[in-house]
C-alpha cells in the first residue's frame, strides 16, 4: 500500500512539475533549460508537437503554446492546419523559436526528424527573402501590411542572426546544415545587411538617421502597419539593427557610417527627466501608464518619432497621432510599449566599437547630458494647429451659423468646412445637406445653446421639411456630417422648467454616417444625443463628454461606435440602443468612462438591441446590474393599460463585455463574455471598421480631415 501511495505521489509531483513548467513557458518554448532536459521524454514530447505544428511551408504560426499537451480534437485540428499557407511568420519570434528548440533537441538526441524539420525551416526562411535583401512578416500568402520589409519586434534581425549562426555552425546549430546550405545562409545574411543599409532613413537635410518598423518592399520608404503603427523613426527596432551592425566582424565604410549616424540620432533625441510609471496591483493607484517628471530618471526614447518634427508621439487604434498618453484610450495606453530604453544599452558598446573600427569619425555621445525635450530641440507635447484658410466659411459671435450652412452647395461633392470662433451662440442649427463639417475653435468656449422641447419648439419646418426639436438637427439626407470642437447644450431643464427631464435633444439626426468628436453634448433631459436614421444609420463618436440628467442620453438607432468618451448621468439609465430590422446592428463602446451623481443604471433597451462594452470604467454610482429590458417582468396587458406597447424583443438580451472595471467590483454581470458574441470577436477586433461591417471607415475620414479638426 505504501509503495502504491509513493508511486501515486511521484506521478502527481511529475504532473504538477510539468504543468508548472508549461505555465512558465507559456507561448514560448523551453529554449534555455539545462542540457539534460533535452534528453527527457517531456522534451521529446514537446518536440514532436513542434513538428506537428510545422506548416507545409516549413514555418510556424505565432502566439501558440506548443508545449501544452493536445486533446485528440486539438491534434486533429493542428493536422488539418498544416496545409495553411497564410500563417507562417517570424513575428513574435515564431519560426526562429521553434528552430532553436529543434536544434537543441537534435544535439541531445541525434534524432533525424528534428534535423529534417530544422532544415525545412531554414529553406522556409530563405524562400521569404526579397531580391533587395528584406523579409516580410508573413509568407508565402500575405495581406495588408504583411508584405512590407519588417523590422518590427526584431523579426528580420532575429532571422538574420539565426541564419548567421547556422552559417557559422554556432551552438546549437552545428551539424544541421551542409556546406551548400550554410553558404546560402551566409549569402542571405549579407543581402539582409544590404537591405538594412538601403532602408536607413535620411531626414530632410539628407542626413542618415535610424529605421522604421516597416519599409515598403518596392520603394524602401517607411511604411505603416497596424492602425496605431504609423510610418516613423522607430527606436526599439533601430536599436536592434544598430547592435547587429556593430556585431559585424569587418565593417566597411557604409556600415561604419550607418552606425555613427544611428548613435548620433539616438543621443540627439533621447528624453531626459521623464519616467514611465506603471502602477499595478498592490499599489494605491489604479493600473494606468503615465509619463511623469523625474529629474533622476535614466534616459528613455519614444517608441515612435514623427517624420516631420522628429518628436515622440503615441497613437490609438484610430490611427491619429497624439502627444500625451492620456489622450489615447486605456487599452492602447496600457497595452503597448510607447517608451523604452533599448538604445541605452548601445552606448558602452559603441564606445568600444568606434575606438576599434573608426575612432576618426567617432560621435560624442553621453547618457548624462540633457535630452531633446529639456534642451529645447523638440516640442515634447506639440498640439496640432489649423490654418483658417482651409475653411470655406468662418462664423464669429453675433453671426448666424445657419447662414454659413446656407452658403454651402445643396449637394457639396467635397466636405464644406465651417469654422466657428469662440463664443456663445443661442441658435438652433439645422443641417439639411450632406458633407457639412462644423469645427469649433475650442470645445469648452464655443457653445451652441438652446432651451427647447417638442412642445416649445419655434421652428417646425425648414425648406418644406418638418424639423424635430433639438439644438442641432440633422435632417434626412444630411449624410457625412462631421461635428467637432463644440459644446452643444439643451438647457431647458435649467432655464425654463428647473428639474424638468422630458425629452430635450441636444443633437437629433435622421442622417447617416454622422461623426461627432471632441465635443460636450449636454442636456437637462432625456435623449441628449439621438441619431435615429429611419433606415438604420451609422454613427461614430470619439472624445465626447456626454452629460444629462434624463434617461437614454446616448440612444442610437442602427450602428454606432463610441470611443474615449465620458458619460455623466443622474439616476436614469445612460445608454440605449435600437437594433430592430437587422440582427447585426450594434452599439459598441470602448475605452470610455461612466459616472453619475446618484446610483444610476448603466443602460436599458425597449427593442431588439446589441451592446458591446470593451475596456470601459464605471464608478461606484453605476449600479451593480446588467443592461436589461426596460419592462422586464411586465406583461403586454399591463403595458396597454398605461398606453404603452410592449416589444418582446425576440432576439433576447445581447450584451457583451470585455476588460471592463467597476469601482467596488460587480456581482458577475460585467465578467468577460465577448467570446459568446456572434463570430466570437477578440477585444482588439471590436473596431469602428468591424462595427460597420467594412461598409464605412469613419476613422479614415477623420484622418483625411485632421488638418482642420486638429485637436
Amino acid at each position: 500500500m505504501k509503495r502504491l501511495l509513493a508511486i501515486v505521489l511521484t506521478l502527481l509531483l511529475t504532473v504538477l512539475t510539468v504543468s508548472a513548467q508549461q505555465e512558465r513557458w507559456g507561448k514560448r518554448l523551453p529554449n534555455r533549460e539545462k542540457p539534460e532536459f533535452y534528453k527527457t521524454d517531456e522534451a521529446r514530447r514537446i518536440g514532436d508537437q513542434v513538428l506537428l505544428y510545422q506548416r507545409v511551408t516549413g514555418g510556424w504560426p505565432k502566439n501558440i503554446n506548443m508545449s501544452r499537451p493536445l486533446t485528440d480534437e486539438e491534434r486533429a485540428q493542428v493536422l488539418k492546419d498544416k496545409e495553411r499557407l497564410d500563417d507562417s511568420t517570424t513575428d513574435n519570434e515564431a519560426t526562429n523559436m521553434q528552430m532553436t528548440y529543434l536544434a537543441l533537441l537534435y544535439q541531445a538526441t541525434a534524432d533525424e526528424r528534428y534535423k529534417e524539420g530544422f532544415v525545412k525551416a531554414v529553406n522556409y526562411l530563405l524562400s521569404g527573402q526579397y531580391a533587395n535583401g528584406g523579409w516580410p512578416q508573413f509568407w508565402p500568402k500575405m495581406r495588408d501590411y504583411q508584405i512590407h520589409i519588417t523590422y518590427n519586434d526584431g523579426a528580420m534581425v532575429n532571422t538574420m542572426n539565426l541564419l548567421l549562426n547556422v552559417a557559422r555552425q554556432k551552438t546549437p546549430y552545428q551539424g544541421l546544415a551542409d556546406e551548400t546550405l550554410r553558404q546560402r545562409c551566409m549569402d542571405a545574411f549579407n543581402k539582409g545587411v544590404e537591405c538594412i543599409l538601403a532602408t536607413q532613413i535620411r531626414n530632410e537635410d539628407g542626413e542618415l538617421t535610424v529605421w522604421c518598423q516597416q519599409h515598403d518592399r518596392e520603394t524602401l520608404a517607411p511604411a505603416p502597419a497596424r492602425a496605431y503603427e504609423l510610418p516613423a523613426y522607430c527606436t526599439s527596432e533601430s536599436a536592434g539593427i544598430t547592435r547587429l551592425l556593430m556585431n559585424l566582424p569587418h565593417p566597411d565604410d557604409r556600415v561604419k557610417q550607418a552606425v555613427h549616424a544611428a548613435m548620433k540620432w539616438f543621443d540627439k533625441y533621447k528624453l531626459t527627466g521623464l519616467r514611465v510609471e506603471r502602477p499595478g496591483p498592490g499599489t494605491s493607484k489604479e493600473f494606468d501608464t503615465r509619463l511623469v517628471e523625474d529629474p533622476q530618471a535614466e534616459p528613455i526614447w519614444g517608441r515612435y518619432y514623427d517624420l516631420k518634427f522628429c518628436e515622440p508621439y503615441v497613437c490609438d487604434r484610430d490611427g491619429l497621432p497624439r502627444r500625451r498618453l492620456e489622450d489615447i484610450g486605456p487599452e492602447r495606453r496600457n497595452g503597448y510599449g510607447w517608451f523604452n530604453n533599448s538604445a541605452a544599452g548601445l552606448y558602452a558598446k559603441y564606445e568600444k566599437w568606434a575606438d576599434k573600427y573608426d575612432p576618426q569619425h567617432k560621435v560624442a555621445i553621453s547618457l548624462t547630458t540633457k535630452g531633446a525635450n529639456e534642451n529645447g530641440l523638440i516640442e515634447m507635447f506639440r498640439q496640432p494647429k489649423r490654418d483658417l484658410n482651409d475653411f470655406d466659411a468662418i462664423v464669429s459671435p453675433g453671426q448666424s451659423i445657419q447662414a454659413a450652412i446656407e452658403q454651402a452647395p445643396q449637394q457639396p461633392a467635397q466636405p464644406y468646412k465651417i469654422f466657428i470662433r469662440k463664443g456663445t451662440y443661442q441658435q438652433k442649427v439645422i443641417i439639411d445637406r450632406p458633407n457639412i463639417v462644423l469645427v469649433g475653435e475650442q470645445r469648452d468656449s464655443t457653445v451652441i445653446v438652446l432651451a427647447e422641447t417638442q412642445n416649445t419648439r419655434t421652428v417646425t419646418e425648414y425648406h418644406g421639411q418638418p424639423v424635430h426639436h433639438g439644438v442641432v438637427v440633422l435632417q434626412e439626407g444630411a449624410d457625412d456630417c462631421v461635428i467637432s470642437g463644440l459644446t452643444i447644450y439643451n438647457n431647458y431643464g435649467t432655464v425654463v422648467e428647473p428639474g424638468n427631464t422630458t425629452h430635450q435633444m441636444a443633437v437629433f439626426g435622421r442622417a447617416t454616417r454622422t461623426i461627432i468628436l471632441n465635443s460636450n453634448i449636454w442636456a437637462d433631459g432625456n435623449d441628449a444625443l439621438s441619431l435615429w436614421s429611419q433606415q438604420g444609420g451609422m454613427y461614430y463618436h470619439a472624445d465626447l463628454f456626454l452629460r444629462s440628467w434624463g434617461v437614454d442620453f446616448l440612444c442610437p438607432r442602427g450602428w454606432c461606435y463610441v470611443t474615449r468618451c465620458r458619460f455623466l448621468g443622474d439616476g436614469h439609465a445612460i445608454i440605449w440602443h435600437d437594433g430592430r430590422g437587422n440582427p447585426d446592428m450594434k452599439l459598441v463602446i470602448t475605452n470610455s468612462e461612466f459616472d453619475a451623481k446618484t446610483p444610476t443604471p448603466l443602460g436599458r433597451y425597449h427593442h431588439d438591441s446589441q451592446f458591446y462594452l470593451v475596456s470601459c470604467k464605471m464608478s461606484h454610482n453605476i449600479l451593480d446590474q446588467n443592461i436589461e429590458h426596460a419592462y422586464k417582468g411586465r406583461t403586454a396587458e399591463e403595458m396597454a393599460k398605461e398606453g404603452k406597447r410592449l416589444d418582446p424583443c425576440p432576439m433576447g438580451q445581447r450584451v457583451y463585455y470585455y476588460g471592463n472595471k467597476r469601482e467596488g467590483g460587480h456581482s458577475g454581470w460585467l465578467a468577460n463574455n465577448l467570446s459568446t458574441a456572434p463570430g466570437s470577436p477578440a477585444y482588439h477586433t471590436t473596431t469602428a471598421l468591424w462595427t460597420f461591417g467594412g461598409k464605412w471607415d469613419p476613422e479614415q475620414h477623420i484622418r483625411d480631415l485632421w488638418y482642420v479638426l486638429a485637436y
